[in-house]
């Protein structure tokens, strides 16, 4: 299957641990706060290992999605 040529918007790149199942889960920034919410890992090439890179949507962008106003 060709290479996803998608340019996505409004993502946090991070360099935290994922692991299967932590989609959906939120991302704290160094005080405890909600930052993001985790999306998911790319895994190149249907390679079984990540590449030590994690995206989350912001949290902004994630209540605008639902109706809410930012904060």
């Amino acid at each position: 299957m060709p290479p996803l040529e998608t340019s996505l918007d409004g993502l946090i790149q991070f360099d935290g641990a994922i692991n299967p199942g932590n989609s959906g889960g939120p991302l704290l920034d160094d005080r405890g706060e909600v930052v993001g919410i985790v999306l998911g890992v790319p895994k190149p090439d249907d390679n079984k290992t990540a590449v030590g890179i994690g995206f989350a949507v912001t949290i902004d962008n994630a209540a605008s999605a639902l109706g809410l106003p930012p904060d």
